[in-house]
């Protein structure tokens, strides 16, 4: 028995057909989507789509949730700034009326049960909440804590865009890591499979290099990277495999800039790139703001 568990394909349609190339090589016997199809890349309505035509299950995610109170007219943030330009455009303009209903109507966890082997719960962030992950920077109580009100055995979530796994006693975490942007500094398409053995699952994490050129020139054709510092820090996500926003954010609110100036994004790239040791930046952002 093999099933695989992807995650965070956040609109990268270039990662996901590299996963699909690869499932294809695997042949699992069944594979579930751990949350977050769309958002924070150029092509979530072909990813969403994806998805709905394979009819593999599907969780809920924060970006799922994002969208729909987007939507919904309650979004969380400041949606109607230029910023956010990406977010809502998807929300309003993108994604029909069909895929926001199918969105609401996903559940927030999966539970996995196989004959003959441990059971598994499925959840994008923790057993509480949507957008509060699971990774190696928690305690073993923490992670427990996390976890608690799973009855089964296994808990894999996702939402942090790093695979990870870790041990206590009977239980056991794992997180699917992610296919569009993941953040622990490999570019590669990052997916978890399964595979039952002996009574016991085996956890395999596979990262499938692919060619990002074609995301790159999908961003580009939106027209959003000319006035959104948001699809900027998008980008500068993919190219970098890291984490960007807290972190500019942060860098905002430090000096006091606009979030949306494209000078203050350039500054921002320029000192961030220096704290990347080892790790090659292309620039595929407008020229004039990146130098």
């Amino acid at each position: 028995m093999r099933i695989a568990i992807v995650s965070d394909i956040h609109g990268n349609m270039p990662a996901f057909q590299a996963v699909l190339r690869d499932l294809a090589q695997v042949q699992p016997d069944h594979v579930y989507v751990n949350g977050d199809v769309v958002n924070r890349g150029p092509q979530s309505k072909e990813c969403l789509e994806q998805v709905r035509a394979l009819g593999w299950p599907l969780v809920f995610g924060n970006h799922e949730e994002y969208i729909v109170k987007c939507r919904r007219g309650v979004p969380d943030e400041d949606w109607w700034s230029l910023f956010w330009l990406p977010v809502r455009r998807l929300a309003q303009d993108e994604l029909t009326d069909d895929d926001i209903a199918y969105l609401e109507s996903l559940p927030h966890s999966l539970v996995v049960a196989e004959p003959g082997l441990p059971a598994i719960r499925l959840v994008h962030g923790s057993m509480h909440a949507l957008n509060e992950g699971l990774g190696p920077w928690m305690t073993d109580d923490e992670l427990l804590a996390a976890v608690n009100g799973a009855s089964e055995p296994i808990v894999i979530g996702a939402h942090t865009h790093r695979t990870f796994e870790r041990r206590l006693g009977t239980r056991w975490v794992l997180n699917s890591g992610a296919v569009g942007m993941p953040y622990n500094g490999d570019p590669a398409a990052q997916y978890l499979l399964l595979v039952g053995e002996n009574g016991n699952w085996r956890a395999e994490f596979r990262a499938v290099p692919y060619d990002r050129t074609p995301v790159y020139e999908a961003w580009a054709r939106t027209g959003y990277l000319e006035v959104s510092m948001a699809a900027r820090l998008m980008v500068y996500e993919l190219e970098t495999a890291t984490y960007h926003f807290g972190p500019y954010f942060d860098f905002c609110a430090q000096h006091g800039y606009d979030r949306n100036d494209p000078e203050v994004f350039a500054a921002y790239w320029q000192a961030s790139r220096d704290t990347l040791p080892g790790r090659a930046v292309h620039n595929h952002l407008p020229r004039d703001d990146t130098r």
